[in-house]
């Protein structure tokens, strides 16, 4: 709820510990006026018990004394007003109608003691809620009598000034209220002569409290708006800020206002639930020709001048857009309500944050309405901001399973500066930042859209318009509304495609890809009265409604509002027999068993309804890549009144294991506040990812914005943890590739096949033939096999897998114990795998340039025994020079290097031999846990007695100490040494 102006502190502040006064109040320096009721209350322990007597406190009001009658609460009250006014505004109701500015029935102060039980006689006059059982009351203006007979009847209630008094004390131990009061006499209201000044002196033993009161025009009378200029359909927040306005101080005062033709002032029309109070009967008065005589002077008078920009609303304070009194109806009319008893506070809005003023969804920019009160004017000025769009940081790089935040600023989106608003594709006036790849097919050309009674029959439909304003987002919005109810059971539109433009977007072999249908319907359910889509279905129409029907969702089939569903197979197949010149329809129906499940409603709606229809597809066909989809980003505003909205963007890389799995694509986010996408290519350049936001912008007109970023692949690298292993030891694969870590918040892990039928057996891979990765021991795959009836296991039977060392990390790590035998080539006898090699493949799905590609690692095994090791150097012609470490301005790294400091290895390379020489010069970097943290290399050749250069450049990413071991090998699957190793500590600082 809003709250800037509302926590203003002006309540009834006491500058006394025993002594409260309701008008006693610094920011309207203690005035009151009018026919105002003014409450005095005494809280003094000394007094507050109420199961035996106590004295009733000694109070005055200009010297003359106030009655006091203690309530349940141990606290003593009281309530006084003008004798003059009240009686005028007294006067505005017929007698009897306890509504409006009732004060009930009047005695005067000869009323002898025994009618109410006490003595009014140094008041002017008393007024009690009821007058059965006492006579000579008056109403009005007319003067006071000694009233006679009593006790007065317990109701019915004429007082409509102080609805809320507490109940007196009814204790059986003492009189009613202490003092022993008649019980259908409260809450009486004492009436007094007043001049300027009005002194209450609770007179306490131990020394006086003492309140002074101004009875004049209420100061600081004011008019306020919530902001200085308005977006088209925003809430409009008014709040005045008037004493005068609260005439109950026990009670939320609600004022409601005719703001035109003529101008009205109505008190209490509507309750503060928003119940009709008055409303029709003979109670609801028009006290704007009382004004004056009430006390007021230039307040008390609403008016507005609406023009083209604001609009008069309802809301749970205001339900209804009239009242009436007598023969004439009131259809301008706009509600304030005090925001809690006694405040002097009054606002136009209610619990849920809805003014009864707004802006119109079509106000032109740079016009104004005007709202006026106290003869002062206000501008509500309807208008339009700039807006901006930033994924992440400016600098920022999307990476693999990573989230990157989405900021959008646009005040002309925060409608309502009381509620933090979310950018729902069912909200009409939200504009919805969009990411599309590739070519989906979108509601963006749909048109002729039907509402269908039966959803048996094409019989009978209702037509009603329907646009696409946003060609970011592609939302239909649909403008369906009746003067009278229209029940319907299925919808259909024309998607304005024809059945070719489908066919080249679908992938007909599963075994390539996979299509999809995203809807979004939650409008209808919003809106149209649509409880249940369990029996929902969608057929596509070829050539005209009812021909060639295709059935893409079946009744059962979905149950939610929204939703990511796939295409069958068998749908896809169908959909590429019909001929490609048609045009296609679409047909949601929502009671697909004709059981009147699902039945909606369009009656006189006060919005429109935007739906989404996509179709998509991921995959390969006729060898290119289909990626075609659209991506609606539902972003949430910040706080109240910030006019910035967040949300999250992340990215999965499809690969040889998930391209077809539909469980992967069903992971994907499509309308969320977090959205994830899928890539099967690197997107850069004009390819590049573009999120999209249509604004409209302060020049009056829409213009795109957008935040555009690359997507690239990367290349994986494999490693072992150590180059020597014996028989029995862990053998560890290291590898790194951020295009397999596909979710931000979990470690994702890629398991071994276990199935002999399989082509990937005992790699890691799927059941389907497809290897992400294999380890090989002398030259042939690490396998299974039977002899004699006994099975041996391979690389499965060793629990390896490849787990990310942390969540996003897109670094794997997965172990299995060097075996003294294993299966040979063939599957025949077991071997030994002394003399051999261990080789470890890795199947890079999309390199860094988007192709595929097999990277390898390979260590040798020494003949002589069961250690795994690089072998030994020979003499070699190949010289190294001592390796220079330089930083990016090609300087001498000569002090600690700091995280993020670019580090370049440069090696003069050498050849003393007679003819030319490849090599792989390679830099490993451990960690001080002695674990390899990054490994690269970089290949070239060597002529005769000639020298190259070779560089490779790394790049800490965190402190700490690090060895560098740079080799000079022949190449890197053969992994002959060339050179030494040589070795470089490097101490990291943080930067």
């Amino acid at each position: 709820m809003v709250t800037p102006l509302s926590s203003i502190a002006v309540e009834a502040q006491s500058s006394n510990p025993n002594l409260f006064v309701s008008a006693e109040n610094s920011f309207f320096e203690n005035h009151f006026f009018g026919s105002m009721v003014v409450e005095v209350v005494i809280r003094d322990s000394n007094i507050s018990d109420t199961d035996e007597g106590k004295g009733e406190p000694d109070v005055t009001l200009n010297g003359k004394t106030l009655r006091m009658v203690q309530a349940s609460d141990g606290n003593w009250y009281a309530y006084f007003a003008s004798k003059e006014k009240a009686q005028i505004a007294d006067a505005t109701q017929a007698a009897g109608s306890g509504e409006g500015l009732d004060f009930g029935a009047f005695c005067g102060n000869d009323t002898p003691a025994s009618v109410f039980g006490i003595s009014f006689s140094d008041t002017d006059g008393v007024a009690i809620p009821v007058d059965g059982g006492i006579s000579g009351t008056t109403q009005g203006t007319a003067s006071f009598n000694a009233c006679g007979g009593g006790p007065p009847a317990s109701s019915p209630n004429q007082n409509n000034v102080v609805r809320q008094p507490r109940s007196p004390n009814s204790n059986p131990t003492v009189p009613l209220g202490q003092i022993g009061i008649a019980a259908g006499a409260w809450p009486f209201i004492q009436l007094f002569s007043f001049n300027d000044n009005v002194s209450i002196i609770y007179n306490k033993g131990g020394g006086s409290q003492k309140v002074d009161l101004s009875y004049s025009d209420i100061p600081n009378t004011s008019l306020m708006l919530d902001r200085n200029g308005y977006p088209k359909g925003a809430e409009a927040f008014v709040t005045i800020r008037d004493m005068q306005l609260n005439q109950d101080p026990t009670s939320v005062d609600s004022w409601t206002f005719n703001i035109n033709s003529p101008r009205t002032t109505f008190y209490q029309a509507f309750t503060e639930a928003g119940t009709n109070a008055a409303n029709g009967g003979s109670g609801l008065v028009d006290l704007n020709p009382y004004l004056g005589s009430l006390g007021f002077e230039k307040n008390g008078n609403l008016g507005m001048n609406l023009g083209s920009v604001a609009v008069l609303k309802t809301n749970q304070r205001q339900p209804v857009s009239s009242v009436t009194t007598g023969m004439t109806s009131y259809t301008q009319i706009v509600t304030l309500v005090e925001s809690e008893p006694n405040s002097g506070i009054f606002e136009s809005f209610d619990f849920n944050d809805k003014s009864t003023i707004g802006i119109s969804s079509n106000a032109p920019r740079g016009q104004s309405a005007s709202i006026e009160y106290n003869s002062k004017s206000t501008s509500l000025v309807a208008g339009s901001s700039t807006a901006s769009l930033l994924l992440g940081t400016q600098t920022g790089q999307l990476k693999p399973g990573q989230k990157v935040t989405i900021t959008l600023i646009d005040s002309d989106q925060n409608l309502n500066q009381g509620a933090r608003e979310d950018l729902d594709v069912f909200r009409s006036s939200a504009i919805i930042p969009t990411l599309q790849i590739g070519n989906p097919v979108t509601l963006e050309k749909a048109s002729s859209v039907t509402f269908y009674p039966q959803s048996t029959s094409f019989v009978g439909g209702t037509s009603f318009s329907a646009t696409v304003p946003d060609k970011n987002s592609d939302r239909l919005i649909l403008a369906a509304s009746a003067s009278t109810n229209i029940t319907f059971e299925k919808i259909t539109l024309d998607l304005g495609i024809t059945a070719g433009t489908l066919q080249s977007l679908l992938i007909d072999t599963p075994t390539q890809g996979t299509n999809w249908i995203n809807y979004d319907l939650r409008s209808f359910e919003q809106q149209l009265g649509v409880t249940s889509f369990s029996d929902t279905k969608m057929v596509l129409y070829f050539g005209g409604l009812g021909l060639n029907p295709v059935s893409i969702i079946g009744g059962g089939e979905i149950s939610s509002t929204k939703g990511f569903v796939q295409i069958s197979n068998a749908a896809t197949n169908d959909i590429k027999l019909r001929s490609p010149s048609s045009s296609i329809f679409l047909e949601i129906d929502f009671d697909a068993s004709d059981n009147d499940v699902g039945v909606g409603t369009v009656s006189i709606e006060q919005d429109t309804q935007p739906i989404v229809f996509d179709l998509f597809s991921f995959g390969e066909k006729s060898g290119q890549r289909f990626n075609n989809a659209i991506y609606r980003a539902e972003l949430e505003e910040t706080s109240n009144n910030s006019g910035t909205f967040t949300g999250t963007i992340e990215y999965a890389v499809i690969n040889q294991l998930n391209q077809v799995d539909p469980t992967f694509i069903k992971s994907l986010r499509i309308i969320d506040n977090e959205i994830k996408f899928l890539v099967n290519d690197k997107l850069t350049d004009e390819k590049g990812i573009n999120l999209a936001y249509s604004d409209v912008a302060n020049v009056g007109v829409t213009i795109g914005i957008s935040s555009k970023t690359d997507i690239t692949a990367h290349s994986g690298s494999v490693t072992l943890e150590k180059q020597t292993y014996r028989f029995g030891q862990p053998v560890v694969v290291l590898l790194t590739d951020p295009d397999l870590n596909t979710k931000h918040d979990i470690v994702d892990v890629y398991s071994v096949v276990d199935s002999q039928g399989s082509l990937a057996d005992d790699t890691v891979g799927d059941t389907s033939g497809n290897i992400l990765l294999e380890i090989r021991i002398k030259g042939f795959r690490y396998h299974r096999c039977t002899i004699n009836g006994v099975e041996h296991g391979g690389l499965a039977s060793t629990g390896f897998s490849l787990v990310e060392t942390g969540p996003g990390t897109g670094v794997f790590k997965g172990s299995f114990k060097m075996p003294s035998q294993i299966c040979s080539e063939d599957r025949t006898r077991l071997i030994s795998p002394a003399g051999g090699s261990i080789e470890v493949s890795y199947f890079d799905f999309r390199d860094s340039s988007g192709q595929p590609r097999e990277i390898g690692l390979t260590f040798q095994k020494l003949s002589s025994g069961p250690v795994l090791n690089i072998p030994k150097i020979e003499e070699s012609a190949i010289i190294i020079k001592s390796t220079e470490i330089r930083d990016a301005f090609n300087r001498p790294v000569l002090q600690k290097s700091t995280v993020g400091q670019k580090l370049n290895f440069v090696t003069e390379i050498s050849n003393n031999d007679q003819q030319s020489q490849s090599y792989s010069y390679i830099i490993q970097v451990r960690d001080q846990n002695n674990s390899i943290v990054d490994l690269r290399w970089v290949n070239g050749k060597v002529d005769p007695a000639k020298k190259n250069i070779a560089t490779i450049l790394w790049e800490p990413i965190l402190p700490g100490n690090y060895t560098v071991e740079i080799f000079v090998w022949d190449g890197i699957d053969s992994a002959t040494p060339l050179t030494k190793k040589t070795e470089y500590a490097i101490n990291v600082g943080s930067r």
